[in-house]
């Protein structure tokens, strides 16, 4: 049974409010999100032809040694800015509101990563939070890809962990601490929406 408290939707035993869906998202708007963000391939196996931006980032929360993982981040949407993609990503922030019966009233913060393949003994980048204000927030996974997401309770204990798939989505509580997956074999692509909602 689901109970409101603070505007944020939990389990009245106090579980943390951690959900999954697989293809909730239509299978056309799956591969129209990955085109956009990867491209198409070209016969050398090589994608070409991107029409998201990105600009190159690297993970200092990853770091090992003097070299952290290398990254890319596109801003969909901040205080200051609304990117031309915010339409179609933001169709997957909406209808994982719909099927939670939560109504999305903003989207606070949104972003696409694309995590390029680092050889390291870590499993995820440090465990954090958006954003300090009560959210929700939304992960959305654009291709298959190894890397966990995982999420810990308040003292840094794994209490789950999620595989990247494409299609795949989590709707989770803000307050709850959670770490991207480091991929080994290829591109880790997600797009990351904090929501402000209610019931």
């Amino acid at each position: 049974m689901l109970y409101q408290a603070k505007g944020i939707t939990q389990k009245m035993n106090n579980e943390p409010f951690i959900k999954v869906y697989d293809d909730l998202i239509p299978a056309y708007l799956q591969d129209h999100l990955e085109l956009i963000t990867l491209g198409v391939k070209s016969k050398g196996e090589e994608f070409i032809d991107p029409s998201v931006n990105f600009k190159c980032k690297y993970e200092v929360t990853a770091k090992e040694t003097n070299q952290p993982p290398l990254s890319f981040v596109h801003l969909l949407k901040s205080h200051t800015s609304i990117s031309k993609h915010l339409d179609n990503f933001g169709m997957v922030a909406q209808a994982l509101c719909n099927v939670n019966d939560l109504i999305l009233q903003n989207i606070m913060l949104a972003r696409v990563f694309i995590t390029v393949p680092h050889q390291t003994d870590l499993k995820h980048y440090a465990p954090h939070i958006d954003i300090e204000v009560e959210h929700m927030v939304v992960i959305y996974f654009i291709n298959d890809a190894d890397g966990d997401t995982v999420f810990f309770d308040n003292d840094g204990k794994i209490i789950k962990s999620v595989e990247p798939r494409k299609g795949r989505a989590i709707i989770f509580d803000g307050k709850i601490k959670h770490g991207g997956g480091i991929p080994k074999n290829g591109p880790r692509c997600i797009a990351n929406f904090d929501l402000k909602v209610k019931q």
